[in-house]
């Protein structure tokens, strides 16, 4: 760990206090811990790293003497100038292992064999910036990650609410979507994401919900909006018109005159959403004119025009 900066590795200041370094440690484990990144060794890299840098800097005995001699802090302030047996810079492995004259015991470790990677066995022993005797302490709970999942909903289910059984990392989430939820809603499910570390709670799983649109309706706030055709002869006259609504058919009557985009409103026909009242239906009026007209009609027109003028 010669010339490692623990500060650097966790992104705090030299000045940051025990609370800050703590925050700053979960927050780097989490980023880089396997069970978020599984198979990306650089990550599996950097999480060692966090985890031998918050060892020195969680332990105010170890941050003085890290901040008065460095990385190497171990050898200068244990006065010996270097490894056991006196042997500065020269240290045999074999001497951790009990092998004589066989290196570092290599029949004891394969590549990848029951004992681990040797490079993994050497991160524990010096994970603290140097030779450390005694095991090492592992750390404490941690709470895992959150996890993120996206789902699909019909617009009725929207604006009714619905259950859902969804599949999240091989373990079935029931998620209940309340009446009323808009296009990319966000739901956040606690205890649901990722797995925590050493007993650690679990993270939360946050559900973005997509919302499919819907041929007649669109959803602004607790209102509905629709447009519905109306008649010219129904705009010029009056009349009743149909009107479709989530509840079924309702009848809305059209004054005398109405204007083409003019809009009316269905008291209590739109969303009902949990604890408070029912929005409103606003109901857009589009006149329809004919494309074509017989000669009579056309002539009834121009006498309409007349009249008019």
């Amino acid at each position: 760990m010669a010339g490692k900066d623990f500060y650097k590795t966790l992104g705090v200041d030299k000045k940051a206090t025990a609370d800050e370094i703590k925050k700053a440690y979960r927050r780097k484990a989490r980023q880089y811990h396997p069970d978020v990144k599984p198979d990306d060794k650089a990550a599996e890299k950097k999480f060692k790293e966090v985890n031998a840098a918050y060892e020195v800097l969680g332990d105010e005995k170890k941050r003085r003497e890290f901040d008065t001699y460095g990385a190497d802090f171990q050898q200068r302030a244990g006065g010996g100038g270097g490894f056991p047996g006196g042997r500065a810079g020269g240290f045999d492995f074999s001497d951790l292992f009990g092998g004589g004259g066989g290196g570092c015991g290599a029949r004891n470790f394969s590549a990848r064999g029951s004992q681990g990677d040797p490079s993994d066995i050497f991160a524990n022993l010096f994970s603290g910036g140097g030779f450390q005797q005694g095991p090492r302490q592992a750390p404490g709970p941690q709470r895992g990650g959150n996890a993120e999942h996206q789902v699909e909903i019909d617009f009725a289910e929207a604006i009714n609410g619905t259950e859902l059984k969804l599949r999240v990392d091989n373990q079935q989430v029931n998620v209940k979507v309340p009446p009323g939820t808009v296009h990319e809603a966000r739901l956040r499910l606690k205890g649901k994401g990722h797995p925590g570390i050493n007993n650690g709670p679990s993270g939360d799983l946050i559900l973005t919900i997509r919302v499919r649109p819907d041929s007649v309706f669109t959803m602004q706030g607790r209102d509905l909006l629709c447009q519905v055709e109306v008649p010219l002869t129904t705009a010029l006259l009056s009349g009743r018109i149909e009107v479709p609504t989530f509840s079924g058919k309702a009848i809305l009557k059209v004054k005398e005159g109405a204007q083409n985009g003019q809009k009316m409103r269905l008291r209590g026909k739109g969303v009902q959403v949990t604890g408070a009242a029912a929005g409103d239906q606003i109901v857009e009026l589009k006149i329809v004119l004919p494309t074509q007209l017989s000669p009579q009609a056309r002539k009834l027109v121009e006498e309409l025009d007349e009249l008019l003028v």
